[in-house]
């Protein structure tokens, strides 16, 4: 038969043609960067529920793409603001200014929210606070930035996140658009500081008026009845007691989510997994409705998600609700990464996944196991250090303008008007910080820039503060110990520390031009925003301090 006498020679000749054709390259530049942030996503989380994890989520991320197994942050403290903000910008908060989510602000004199601008107003919201924010206090250039500097602005950004602060650092300081979520009407709202926003987009109206928070709120939140949690700690529900909302303490799962609604409105979402799937529903629409990816200019989408934030704060590590929320994250993240395989082709995209900080274990929880932990009493320490100064010095004053992420700012307005022994101050709230349980050390700031290298935690520690805006005095807490007592101090959990379980995180690389592996060598978060500016040819951001990943950069 003639096709039988000649299948050898066509299929030599087949043979020959495919060895000799071109490699198939990817694009020179991706359509589309993904940024995704998973707030307070402990390191460990990509493996303790991995048995129960789909296939195309996180095991997606680890089985096709590049994991870095030892990111961790080099600073000090570990929380959400200046955790977005080293990511994008690769430096610490020495030289972001962004030194906490709040703090006393020296230049205001008074305290301050990270990014309140009250020069602007709220687009989206009657509520006229909600929107009173910019990225003006970020004192850096972003990756974001850069990539619009890069090109005459011909690349859009776009941030997307629940919390504002989430949102409003990542995208930068001259982003296409920002959106965040407001409470008491459960729209998307954003700023009159972002361009075409004296007025929401006719796209986000749009999605707004889908009530989608309605529809998530309408059924009580349950666990997968195929799925046996048994990474979850039985009788947990006596640590599932933090006080960051007062609707979920004293219950478990099942919870009413309808009548926690009626209680406590749309807040109520930010404590339930579905608060991730509403930050990707409307991260989905941003894409399509803003056309990103849809020309030869790479686009950027920052999107984080806070609601394993708020479900570690309330419920702690170990309850079903903690597994419930990251099962179910898993699934959306393998919808997003399904979209964007369908609209722009994996070779297309480059997308890196990492959290903004970890989470510790609940204090309580450990001392039932004898294990060495503890709260620190911080809410009242600024009393009881007035005290203390009025009893050492002779007379009553303000000393002291605030306490807070550990640091303490004396009051230099009423000190200088007295003209009072500042050194005589410092040694006594040393001395007080440093006898009680708890506390590691506690030094005044020109005596931690004066502390050895090799002293714990010093390098972390001064990478922390900034000289316009941190505290006079920092202490530092034992193995184990957090100082939020006023929400966290007989359940839940918190983070901000030094220690690993709030500086090892995940970092995971996927798609365009990213080698599949893993490597266990140390890496720094300050080393993705100058990684990115490598891939794409692009400068790095002003205040960078990181290096490049370069098993991820030919």
């Amino acid at each position: 038969m003639p096709f039988m006498k000649f299948y050898p020679l066509t299929f030599i000749l087949l043979f020959f043609a495919l060895q000799n054709a071109p490699a198939q390259t990817p694009p020179s530049q991706p359509k589309l960067i993904v940024g995704i942030v998973v707030d307070q996503m402990r390191y460990d989380f990509l493996y303790r529920y991995q048995a129960k994890y789909v296939p195309g989520g996180f095991k997606r991320l680890l089985g096709e793409g590049f994991s870095c197994e030892s990111a961790h942050y080099n600073y000090v403290p570990t929380y959400t603001a200046p955790g977005h903000a080293a990511i994008y910008t690769g430096a610490t908060p020495s030289v972001t200014g962004i030194i906490g989510n709040e703090w006393w602000d020296p230049e205001w004199r008074a305290h301050r929210y990270v990014t309140t601008d009250t020069r602007y107003k709220t687009v989206g919201s009657p509520n006229v606070k909600v929107g009173q924010h910019s990225p003006s206090v970020l004192l850096s250039s972003t990756i974001t930035d850069e990539l619009r500097l890069s090109n005459n602005f011909k690349s859009k950004v776009v941030g997307v996140c629940l919390k504002d602060r989430a949102s409003i650092l990542p995208a930068g300081h001259i982003p296409n658009a920002c959106y965040w979520f407001d409470d008491a009407t459960g729209n998307w709202i954003t700023s009159t500081y972002y361009p075409d926003s004296m007025g929401l987009p006719q796209w986000v109206q749009d999605f707004n008026a889908r009530r989608l928070p309605d529809a998530y709120l309408s059924k009580p939140w349950t666990t997968d009845s195929t799925l046996h949690y048994d990474e979850s700690f039985a009788d947990w529900d006596k640590y599932n007691d933090g006080d960051y909302t007062s609707l979920f303490k004293g219950k478990s799962m099942p919870y009413d989510l309808p009548a926690m609604k009626k209680a406590g409105g749309y807040g109520v979402l930010r404590f339930t997994p579905y608060g991730n799937s509403l930050t990707l529903d409307f991260a989905i629409d941003a894409v399509n409705k803003m056309q990103l990816g849809a020309d030869d200019s790479p686009d950027f989408l920052c999107i984080s998600f806070s609601s394993t934030d708020y479900c570690a704060h309330q419920f702690g590590i170990h309850g079903e609700e903690m597994e419930d929320t990251y099962l179910r994250l898993d699934r959306d993240i393998a919808r997003f990464l399904n979209f964007l395989d369908k609209k722009f082709g994996k070779n297309n995209v480059l997308v890196f996944l990492t959290a903004d900080h970890g989470g510790g274990e609940t204090p309580v929880h450990l001392e039932d196991l004898r294990i060495p932990s503890g709260v620190f009493p911080e809410s009242g320490l600024e009393d009881i250090l007035e005290k203390a100064l009025a009893a050492a010095l002779g007379m009553p004053g303000n000393y002291i303008s605030e306490v807070g992420n550990q640091q303490i700012w004396l009051n230099w307005d009423a000190i200088s008007d007295l003209d009072l022994d500042t050194d005589k101050m410092a040694s006594v709230i040393i001395d007080y910080l440093k006898s009680q349980p708890g506390v590691y050390d506690a030094f005044t700031r020109e005596e931690l820039m004066a502390l050895p290298a090799e002293y714990p935690f010093a390098a972390e520690t001064r990478r922390g503060i900034h000289p316009r805006r941190s505290g006079d005095i920092i202490f530092q807490l034992d193995p184990a110990w957090h100082s939020d007592d006023k929400f966290f101090g007989k359940g839940g959990t918190t983070h901000g520390s030094s220690y690993a379980y709030d500086t090892h995180v995940p970092l995971l690389w996927y798609g365009w031009n990213i080698p599949h592996g893993a490597s266990f060598a140390p890496v720094d978060i300050i080393d993705i925003a100058p990684t990115l500016a490598a891939m794409l040819r692009i400068t790095e951001p002003n205040g960078t301090q990181g290096k490049v990943i370069g098993a991820l950069v030919k």
